[in-house]
């Protein structure tokens, strides 16, 4: 019979869907650690040294892309379906807001509304919490842009605000929640979806860990990027991989709407700050230096997490370069906190309803709820393994070109990160975005298609309901 750590190789880790979690190199004895691979990306690797792999961990059931572990409705409905209600799209929620931070300085220091760090920051200085695991420069100084980003466990409340915004760089949460269990405590963890996951599967399996871990913070996710798409985009700015000091994926500018930010990078040359739509590669839709794992995760809204926080992409918010939170409440302590801060006036919240907090992230949904069964389907054709996910595999998509967009977004995606490489070793940035270019272009053309059909289907049905 295979164990269960061998197993987990043969089927997740083998096949490319590792998203670097760290969850199964937590357990005692564990077979594996996580490595950095030569494309900038956390991965899981084994020893199969005979003294590792004695322990009674089930490591299958740890891993948030194995079809041996519960789904996320599974996992939720553990937590919340006394509570609250459920969305297809969005999971179980209790409050759904929109707004911002209106105290102090969360909201200029944020990516967007300063929701993120303020649930933290709240949860640790109204005695929830002793300590905030969560994700900071490596040197946790002042500078709160050096890298390499890493997640460090935070006990004061300075400390936790210099874990604000958003850090599209890989990150894993073995070496800390190995932390948790030697250090007593009571702990908040922030994550994307599926990291979120892991801590609930290891909740399982853990009792300390499940003891002491007592509030998950998701953060809305559009998917993870290897350390080689900051290095692309600093590399473009004049800044080689090799003297990328410090970098910041969301400038606000104040002269945009919030969805138009800018870069930063650092190197020993100086400073440089660039529209981010000026950059090549960083058009998020593309999906270049995706984690493949991305493409096969069906979880935008953190849908085991106690309180989900994300940006209100909508088109009466977005215009405020400041920024806009969406938030969904699972947990009724964080749905307190969250009410008497904005009886007080700290919190500038109106109420939303789940449908619009849904459209807040219509793209995402689209392509992690229903385009996820077409890649399913494109996975077995080729006689691959895939994860079992809560949407099926389907052999068309409506409107039927959104399958070529599709097969395009994983041309990108596997693209980047071999190109790339390539232009490291090179020394040549061009050897990238030579090979990129024409696949983006044909990727364009198929974007404009989809925003053309949308438009007249739109117009359509206003007229057809105008009509009646």
């Amino acid at each position: 019979m295979i164990n269960s750590h061998q197993a987990l190789s043969d089927t997740v880790i083998s096949n490319g869907y590792c998203v670097g979690c760290g969850a199964c190199a937590v357990p005692e004895q564990s077979p594996f650690k996580i490595l950095m691979d030569s494309y900038g990306q956390y991965r899981a690797h084994m020893d199969d040294s005979p003294v590792f792999g004695r322990t009674d961990s089930s490591y299958e059931e740890l891993c948030p892309f194995s079809s041996s572990a519960p789904n996320e409705d599974d996992i939720a409905k553990q937590y919340y379906a006394e509570t609250c209600e459920h969305h297809p799209q969005a999971g179980y929620y209790k409050g759904v807001y929109v707004g911002h931070v209106a105290e102090d300085e969360f909201r200029t220091r944020g990516s967007s509304g300063g929701m993120g760090t303020w649930v933290l920051h709240e949860l640790l200085d109204k005695k929830r919490v002793d300590y905030v695991i969560h994700v900071r420069s490596e040197t946790a100084d002042k500078d709160l842009n050096n890298i390499p980003f890493k997640y460090q466990v935070s006990r004061t409340l300075d400390e936790v605000r210099l874990g604000g915004k958003s850090r599209y760089y890989p990150i894993e949460l073995s070496q800390v929640l190995k932390t948790v269990r030697d250090q007593p405590g009571r702990y908040a963890v922030v994550g994307v979806p599926c990291f979120i996951k892991s801590v609930r599967l290891l909740q399982a399996q853990d009792p300390i860990l499940a003891e002491r871990i007592k509030y998950c913070v998701g953060l809305v996710c559009g998917h993870l990027k290897s350390a080689h798409y900051a290095e692309s985009l600093a590399w473009q700015m004049g800044i080689p991989p090799s003297e990328l000091e410090a970098i910041d994926f969301r400038i606000k500018d104040p002269s945009q709407p919030a969805n138009r930010y800018s870069t930063y990078a650092k190197g020993p040359s100086g400073e440089k700050v660039v529209p981010t739509n000026n950059l090549f590669g960083a058009d998020w839709g593309a999906g270049t230096f995706k984690y493949k794992a991305c493409d096969f995760c069906d979880d935008v809204f953190a849908e085991t997490a106690d309180v989900v926080l994300g940006d209100a992409w909508l088109p009466e918010y977005v215009q405020d370069s400041d920024g806009t939170n969406v938030v969904i409440t699972r947990n009724s302590d964080i749905q307190l906190l969250i009410e008497n801060a904005r009886n007080d006036g700290r919190l500038a919240l109106d109420d939303l309803s789940i449908e619009k907090a849904v459209q807040s992230q219509d793209a995402g949904l689209r392509h992690r709820k229903i385009s996820i069964g077409y890649r399913l389907h494109c996975e077995k054709e080729a006689n691959a393994w895939v994860p079992t996910k809560r949407t099926k595999p389907s052999r068309t998509l409506n409107p039927r070109h959104e399958m070529k967009r599709q097969r395009l977004r994983t041309e990108l995606r596997d693209l980047s990160h071999k190109s790339f490489l390539v232009a490291k070793k090179t020394g040549d940035l061009s050897v990238y975005t030579t090979a990129m270019t024409p696949v983006y272009n044909r990727y364009l053309i198929q974007k404009r298609s989809f925003l053309r059909r949308t438009y007249f289907l739109v117009k359509k049905t206003l007229k057809a309901m105008i009509g009646r």
